[in-house]
């Protein structure tokens, strides 16, 4: 795994906290040099230090603008002439019964987490292809394979997440370009625990909720070493994902009865 990200370039968006920040102590382990990109410029500010001496670029990036993402894309290759790999991190999750959300709401969640993730990978994937090699690493999550109680918006913005990386997987094949897509469940993050009283009483979430960024990490940068197309992580989420595909009403029934409940519409 070492020789796959020595002295390598990623952009690691989301890179503030949760997985995004694990991922970037992670890869410093193996002297990768990392491009910082989230909205807040003092919180990459203060990773940069924790990180020194790895080589950094912070770069304050909202992915819901597209030039500032063009702009953190051209900043990466001044800086280090290359971009080997891109983690889309980036995200926010709003709980709540379809009915409940605003279209603001909804549209915010499908900017963020869908079409920033597009931006990106259209910012970076001209650079890649110069290159002839890259590898892109999208976060979907479990929520992008199938649905819980108040899952409605931020699930139908992970499965488009999980839709475009299947069928960029085989258009990107032609230029030697990689991509992993990872389904995490409720990995113990900021924007997790932001909406505990959401999904507090979801059985997804006590079984899975302490499982921590930082061996999240781990399992990711392992997944992307050996190429792997997906990765669900914590594991014992892959029986859950494998019943789903053989039986979804079953298991959304059972779902609903262990998470309080499906939300009625209410218009």
């Amino acid at each position: 795994m070492p020789q796959a990200f020595h002295n390598k370039v990623a952009i690691v968006t989301g890179a503030s906290s949760g997985i995004g920040k694990a991922i970037c102590f992670e890869l410093a382990k193996y002297s990768t040099r990392l491009v910082l990109a989230a909205r807040r410029a003092e919180l990459l500010e203060d990773l940069a230090k924790e990180l020194s001496p790895i080589e950094t670029l912070h770069c304050p990036t909202d992915v819901t603008d597209t030039v500032a993402v063009k702009n953190m894309a051209s900043q990466a290759t001044d800086k280090f002439g290359q971009i080997d790999y891109l983690f889309n991190c980036a995200g926010s999750f709003t709980a709540g019964g379809f009915g409940e959300l605003s279209e603001e709401t909804i549209a915010g969640m499908m900017d963020l987490n869908y079409l920033g993730t597009v931006r990106c990978i259209k910012a970076v994937v001209p650079i890649m292809q110069q290159q002839g090699s890259g590898h892109i690493i999208n976060l979907s999550s479990l929520l992008g394979k199938f649905v819980m109680p108040g899952s409605s918006a931020y699930s139908a913005s992970k499965f488009a997440l999980a839709g475009l990386s299947k069928a960029l997987t085989r258009e990107l094949k032609h230029d030697g370009i990689n991509l992993t897509v990872i389904y995490p469940g409720f990995v113990h993050t900021p924007m997790i625990c932001a909406h505990l009283k959401s999904v507090q009483n979801s059985i997804l979430y006590r079984k899975t909720a302490n499982y921590p960024p930082e061996k999240a990490a781990k399992a990711i940068l392992k997944a992307v070493s050996n190429r792997k197309r997906e990765l669900i992580i914590p594991p014992q989420n892959i029986m859950a994902s494998y019943l789903y595909a053989l039986m979804p009403g079953p298991l959304e029934s059972m779902v609903g009865k262990l998470s309080g409940g499906w939300p009625r519409y209410n218009s």
